[in-house]
């Protein structure tokens, strides 16, 4: 029988993992021209690695409404949600699912700008061929980032989904502190693997001293066929209702970011015009690390359109939601109750 994790998410604000945008409208008044729909301006609170909310802004794509982007952190972006002062949030369809569980009225809206899950399993180079899965970790110290993190509680659903491993907990020897650290802690040998967010993934993936033998959406694509986001725009039920018009635009914009990001990859480089963007979410430490990223970006592979989210997309993401009911989520909702329809 699983184990119940009560309010995962909750109990850390949101999932440090997760990037939390909170899309906000606060009522302007008079009706200005230059607002949205409703005479309300949207204000988007973004964590570093929400590029395309910031390149949106930067250049103008949220046609037809006012848009203010600012960024906070996690914590302070689920405060606001959670207390109903923010109306649209960046966030995974996972957590998504989690709220809605709880009784929450919000839904996953778009695919739009949100970040693939890069999110890994790391080991030494020199072990790759001890460690060649997760399997053979068991028993191992296994590093993670935090048992209340959503990295955390989405690998013991696909541990168990996928890997037969009903309680990730007491299968490894977790070793517990920030993502970045854990890195170090590797190299030394002082754990024998390491579950690290999604930037840390990328930057060992480029380097000879690590290897990759798990990987979020790496396994989500060989197993079921589609990518999982740990990102995207989550709104309130009554927000979405009350102002289509601008949830549209703001999905437009995205998408009209992430696909100048795509052709434009090289301004995240160390002297491109968004270079702090990219030194602010690790994209820098190294420079294989770099041009693995920017090859990415440039491929599609790091941040998501809307795309992505079709009708066998979300039946795919609906098979995590299942898989961790009293774990992930409270109890599994319908899956219109947490995504939208395609666009």
């Amino acid at each position: 029988m699983k184990k119940r994790i009560k309010s995962t998410f909750r109990s850390v604000g949101l999932a440090a993992g997760l990037c939390a945008l909170i899309v906000s409208a606060t009522a302007c008044g008079g009706g200005d021209s230059d607002t949205g729909a409703e005479g309300n301006e949207i204000t988007i609170i973004a964590d570093p690695s929400a590029f395309p909310a910031f390149v949106a802004d930067d250049q103008d794509m949220f046609e037809g409404v006012e848009v203010k982007v600012t960024q906070a952190g996690y914590d302070q972006a689920a405060s606001l949600l959670i207390s109903g002062d923010a109306e649209v949030a960046w966030m995974g369809p996972l957590e998504a699912a989690q709220f809605v569980s709880e009784g929450e009225g919000f839904t996953y809206l778009s695919t739009a700008g949100a970040l693939n899950m890069f999110n890994g399993v790391i080991v030494r180079a020199e072990d790759e061929q001890k460690y060649k899965d997760i399997i053979d970790l068991k028993g191992k110290k296994l590093g993670i980032p935090g048992f209340g993190t959503g990295t955390w509680a989405n690998f013991g659903v696909f541990a168990d989904e996928f890997y037969g491993v009903d309680d990730a907990k007491k299968a490894f020897k977790t070793v517990t502190t920030d993502s970045g650290a854990l890195l170090a802690l590797l190299e030394k040998g002082e754990i024998d693997a390491a579950l690290l967010f999604a930037a840390e993934s990328v930057t060992a993936r480029f380097s000879d001293k690590f290897a990759t033998i798990f990987s979020f959406t790496d396994v989500m694509q060989e197993k079921l066929g589609q990518p999982i986001p740990i990102t995207g725009t989550v709104v309130t039920n009554k927000w979405l209702k009350e102002n289509p018009d601008d949830a549209n635009a703001v999905i437009d914009g995205l998408d009209k970011a992430t696909k100048w990001i795509q052709e434009n990859p090289q301004e995240f480089d160390v002297d491109g015009k968004y270079s702090n963007l990219g030194e602010g979410d690790g994209w820098h430490t190294s420079a294989p690390a770099t041009a693995g990223i920017l090859k990415l970006v440039s491929e599609g592979e790091w941040f998501m359109t809307s795309e992505v989210d079709t009708t066998e997309w979300q039946q795919a993401i609906y098979t995590i939601v299942q898989a961790g009911e009293g774990t992930l989520v409270e109890s599994v909702p319908p899956l219109e109750d947490f995504l939208t329809p395609p666009r």
